[in-house]
């Protein structure tokens, strides 16, 4: 094989590799940032159904109490701090579940851009890890019915 076909090669999987962590990074980015709206909304309305059903009800009958305790519903409601802290929480887990289901694509692809003498192969089976998601998950080629009975 000719020296300039192996540089061509070699460059195509790398690019290849390349591609596939920003697709995966891409997706996982993401990901973070629906889960990071969707947690921070989550304890949001967590912590002011709390603040509310406290203010419902005392142990003992006092103005000092209730009125304390909607106060406490107040700042509970107008507060906007706790959201910055949930929304990082909300992001990384979104971030880390994306990328722990990735991990297969993402070796593959890590493989295919480190230099090694496998590097062709780590290409090829990212090559191939496409064409059979392309197959089942966007042609649907060997994927179960989800209305069929044959269960």
């Amino acid at each position: 094989m000719n020296i300039k076909n192996l540089d061509a090669v070699n460059i195509l999987t790398k690019a290849i590799g390349v591609a596939a962590v920003g697709i995966i990074a891409y997706d996982a980015n993401t990901a973070g940032k629906i889960e990071s709206s969707s947690h921070q909304k989550q304890v949001k309305a967590d912590s002011m159904r709390d603040a509310y059903v406290n203010t419902l009800s005392q142990d003992s009958p006092s103005i000092i109490k209730s009125t304390i305790k909607k106060k406490y519903l107040g700042l509970t409601t107008d507060e906007n701090l706790s959201g910055t802290f949930t929304g990082i929480a909300g992001y990384v887990s979104g971030f880390g579940t994306m990328i722990v289901n990735n991990v297969l694509p993402l070796a593959l692809s890590a493989g295919a851009i480190i230099k090694n003498p496998l590097s062709k192969f780590f290409g090829a089976g990212l090559l191939a890890y496409g064409g059979l998601f392309i197959g089942r998950e966007v042609m649907g080629i060997g994927k179960p019915k989800p209305l069929s009975k044959d269960f």
